[in-house]
This record gives C-alpha cells, structure tokens and sequence, in this order.
C-alpha cells in the first residue's frame, strides 16, 4: 500500500509540474503561433469565390461606403496574406497582427449598391463589440464578399468574430465577419459531459473527466509546441501515449500494476501502428499534405516535416482504443487471478486473449468508422461525380484515411497478446490477496 501510495504522489508531482512548467515553454512559441495563426486565415480565405473580380469588388466598396458608415475593403488575397504569412515565418517585423474580437449582432437591415452589372441587394450588420479595442463601440458591416467572405447570415442577437486586420491606410482596423462565436455552445455542452459523468460514475466520473482534460492540455502544451519549434513528433507522441494512458488509468483505477500493464501495453499497439503506418505511407507516396489547409502551412513553414506530422497524428488516433482494450485486458487478468490464484501462467495468458478477442471486434469497427465518418464528404463527391473507381482509391485523402485506418486496427489487434502476456506475467509474479471470509480461502490474511 505505501509502495502505490509513493508512485501515487510521484507521479501526481510529475503531472502538477509538467502542467505548470510547460506554459513557458510554450510562451518561447509565441512569435510561430502567431505565424500559425496567419496561415489559418489564409487557409480560410481561399475559401473565397474566385469568380468575384477585383475591379466588382472595388466599386461595390466605393458605392457601398456612401450609404456605411464603416469603411469596407476586400479582404486581402490570398497571395497577399500567404507574403504576409512568409513575412512573419521568416521574422519579419512588419507581418501584420491580425486580431480576433467578440460582437454582438443588433440590428439586420437592407442595403443596395451599385455594382457594373446593376444595383444589388444587401445587408447590413450593426455590431456592438464585446471586446477588444473597439469594446462597446458599435460599427455596420455589409453582407457582401468584402466583408463577409464566409456568406455568414446572422441574426440580431447572435454573437459572432469579428476578424480585425491593420488599414494599409493607417485608423481604424478593417473588420470582416469572421464566424458565429460557438464559444457558449461548446462550454455548455463540455459542462453536460462532465454533469453526466458526475452523475453515472459519481467522484470515478470527475476523475475520468479531469484526466480528459489533462490530456488535451499535455497535448497542446507538449505536442504542438515541439512541433512547431521543429522537434520530431513521433518520440514525442510515442511518449505521451503512456504518460497519457498513466493518467488516464492513473485516475480511473488508481495508479499500480494493472496501469503499468495498460501504459506498456498500450505503448507497444502504438509503436507496432506507426511502424505500419511508417512502411505503407512510404509505399504509398503519403506526405501528410493531402489538403489544401496542409499545403498552405507547410509552405509557410518550409523546415516542418509533414510526414512526420501524419504518424504523430495516427499514434495519437489509435492510443484511445487501444487504450481500452489493454485496461480491459488487464483487469480481466487480474480479476481470474483474483478468483483463482492457482492458475498457471499459460491459463491466464489465454484468458487475457478471450477477452481481448472479444473486445476488440468492437473497436475495430470503432476505429474503422470514425474515419469513414470523417470522409463521408469525400464519399459523396465521389458518388456524385461519378468518377472512376481507380481515380478515387488513389486520391491523397482517401488512402490517408485507410491507412491511419487500418494500421491503427492492426496496432490494436497486436495489442491483445502484449498486454495478454504482461498482465499473466505480472499476475504470476504478484502474490493475490483475497478477502478472509471467502470459503476455502487460505490467503486472506498477510503474513
């Protein structure tokens, strides 16, 4: 007891300072997150109907600034913004800041401009903004492409993000609907998973819980940060997948034996995922850049391997279920160890693998259709399009999609005889403690 009691403390110690101490060194990333940040808007802004001219767009601004009161300009190209964003990777001192602020939506009402194939029909957003520089202040937006590049339509009294972008012009920022602010939506629903853990798994529920949270919180203080400064992220997604799986075990089942058997079990389906994944991306020519959002970044950030990238993701992706199935199999083992402390290393070994088999025809299916699930959208164009079956299984996103897939099942299906085998070896090794009003017990009592 004082034995877990000590891991216990040791590894809540090793949690505590992990989560106070990354902070700064995530705050060295500053200067490249705000540089990620540029791309992200880039990323979107391609989104943009190209068919949109320059010059239409231009007068419809002149024709449309008599009538609101807020200067409109287009929103910057993408050319414009990708230079930018090459200014800022590079260190440049005058990338501009672009800035994320919340508004209110008071008031919809129309508006006609002029425009060289006529007069068009548009609204007109008065916002109120609930933060930033402009706080309080209240401005007018159109629902034309300048200002709305995302064919946003809100509502009065809907909460949305406001874009704002330096005026080439020097004054006032230049604001562009940026999205609706899902903020309070996202909280709400964060705050009902947690209320209905509470409530089915009662104290066990906020634990589990808590150790979610932790994890996302390493992930993005450890994982992404690394990534970015150009360190390897394979070591370090490998790494995390037992720290993670420790915490995870840790708060669930208390950290012991049985979690040191998950971590080291879930470790090896992982590793055994990524050197899959490692051989057939290599076959199949994947360079993790099978989306226009890929490309745009690692062309703003030329040093980062994207590959490398692919495999942290798919090592992340399949630690949950594989995750699941070591705890599953190493509480089994050790629950027939329990009730019967006569069993032979090969007997337990074979029950570790019945109820791995048996739980891992579930998760398979699990893994295999949250990917499809993921790429449904791309199903449909195919569908739709009618394109060859040849064109289809060789586009970049689809044999992505297989191969996270499909290595993530087979590191799982290895998972079974790793943890199988541990959780026997370590149950033959760990004296059983039974309770001493069990009948025909004669292990009830310490010695």
């Amino acid at each position: 007891m004082k034995r877990r009691t000590s891991l216990f403390v040791a590894l809540t110690c090793v949690s505590l300072f992990s989560v106070l101490a990354l902070p700064t060194f995530a705050a060295k990333q500053k200067t490249t997150s705000t540089s990620t940040d540029t791309v992200t808007a880039t990323s979107t802004s391609t989104q943009i109907d190209s068919t949109t001219s320059t010059t239409a767009t231009s007068t419809a601004v002149q024709a449309a600034n008599a009538s609101i009161d807020t200067v409109i300009t287009p929103r910057p190209s993408v050319d414009t913004e990708k230079s930018q964003n090459n200014e800022s990777a590079d260190g440049g001192n005058s990338a501009p800041q672009i800035l994320y602020e919340r508004a209110i939506i008071t008031a919809v009402s129309p508006a006609t401009i002029a425009t060289p194939q006529g007069a068009q029909q548009i609204q007109t957003y008065t916002i109120q903004y609930l933060s930033g520089p402009l706080n309080g202040k209240t401005r007018t937006l159109s629902s034309d492409v300048s200002s709305n590049p995302y064919g946003l339509n809100p509502r009065p009294g809907d909460k949305v993000l406001i874009s704002l972008q330096p005026n080439p012009e020097g004054g006032e920022p230049l604001a562009y609907l940026e999205s609706f602010d899902r903020r309070a939506a996202v909280y709400w629903l964060i705050a009902l998973f947690v209320l209905m853990m509470v409530l089915l798994a009662g104290w066990q529920g906020f634990k589990i819980a808590f150790s979610i949270f932790l994890s996302v919180m390493i992930i993005g203080l450890v994982l992404i940060p690394a990534f970015l400064k150009g360190i390897n992220p394979v070591p370090i997604a490998l790494g995390l997948s037992v720290v993670l799986t420790a915490i995870s075990t840790g708060f669930s089942t208390g950290w012991n034996k049985k979690s040191l058997v998950t971590s080291i079990g879930t470790l090896g389906g992982v590793l055994v995922a990524y050197l899959i994944s490692m051989l057939f991306a290599n076959w199949t020519h994947l360079t993790g850049l099978n989306s226009e959002d890929d490309r745009m970044f690692f062309d703003n950030n030329p040093t980062l391997n994207p590959q490398a990238l692919l495999f942290a993701g798919i090592i992340i992706a399949a630690m949950g279920v594989v995750e699941d199935v070591a705890v599953s199999i190493a509480s089994g083992v050790a629950e027939v160890r329990q009730a019967n402390p006569n069993l032979t290393f090969t007997q337990l070994f074979r029950s570790g693998m019945v109820v791995g088999r048996d739980h891992m025809g579930a998760l398979a299916n699990t893994l295999v259709f949250a990917y499809v699930g993921g790429s449904l959208s791309t199903l449909l164009l195919f569908a739709q399009s009618g394109n060859s079956w040849a064109k289809f299984i060789n586009f970049d996103v689809v044999v992505d999609e297989i191969v996270r897939s499909l290595t993530g099942t087979i590191g799982l299906i290895f998972t079974v005889p790793i943890t199988a085998f541990l959780a026997a070896w370590i149950a033959i090794k760990t004296k059983p403690s039974r309770p001493s009003n069990v009948p025909g017990s004669h292990h009830g009592h310490s010695h």
